[in-house]
């Protein structure tokens, strides 16, 4: 089976950061080494006559001011690598529940709907779009308020309103839903608030329950 760009990229991705970590801690270490052997050469340079234990380790005071040094280069070095490697598994973790979101809303007989604060689709499952008679394409980007009867907009628009104006975060309407050729059907339309990482309102989202 072929792989899909996104999948490909994601694996991309994924090697990039994870070289991008474990080279950050080598290099870390590099530099603890390098400072180590930097301090070696000034020394070397300053006193050739001076012993190599004292070229390398140095004077108690020096031994301790190199270790001290080299350990927080190899600590950042350490710190990037594992946050750049807890952020990659809760990007994948997250990927996990949105698939296991999409089966499940996939699975469900009810039509799901998600739309933003002027009544247009962005997402529907694919019980939606036998509940509509239509394809994805002909509901993604139309407004919801054009499949109610006429008679029922003002009562869907006194909900929607209050979800959006945060005057409640959810409610049920029992109405009648315009499909092609003039057919009507009955329906429940639950209705809830959307809210984004911040908590804030994201738009709407429910599910249409046909209960003719």
């Amino acid at each position: 089976m072929a792989l899909t760009y996104d999948e490909v990229f994601g694996k991309k991705k994924k090697t990039i950061d994870e070289r991008i970590g474990d080279s950050m801690l080598a290099f870390a270490i590099g530099l603890a080494f390098f400072f180590w052997f930097f301090s070696v050469l000034i020394r070397f340079l300053d006193s050739p006559d001076l012993s190599l234990r004292l070229l390398f380790i140095g004077t108690e005071l020096q031994f301790y001011e190199k270790l001290f040094g080299s350990t927080l280069f190899i600590v950042f070095g350490s710190h990037v690598s594992s946050s750049i490697k807890k952020q990659r598994q809760a990007e994948k973790n997250f990927k996990i529940i949105q698939k296991k979101h999409h089966i499940i809303l996939e699975s469900i007989e009810e039509g799901y709907y998600e739309i933003d604060f002027s009544g247009e689709f962005k997402f529907i499952n694919k019980s939606m779009c036998t509940l509509l008679a239509r394809n994805e394409k002909e509901i993604i980007g139309t407004n919801i308020i054009s499949y109610l009867d006429d008679k029922y907009i003002p009562h869907f628009n006194t909900l929607f309103n209050k979800i959006k104006n945060n005057v409640g975060r959810s409610g049920k309407i029992k109405c009648k839903l315009k499909l092609k050729e003039g057919v009507r059907k009955d329906v429940e339309i639950s209705v809830s608030q959307i809210l984004d990482t911040d908590l804030k309102s994201d738009g709407v989202s429910g599910i249409i329950k046909d209960i003719s």
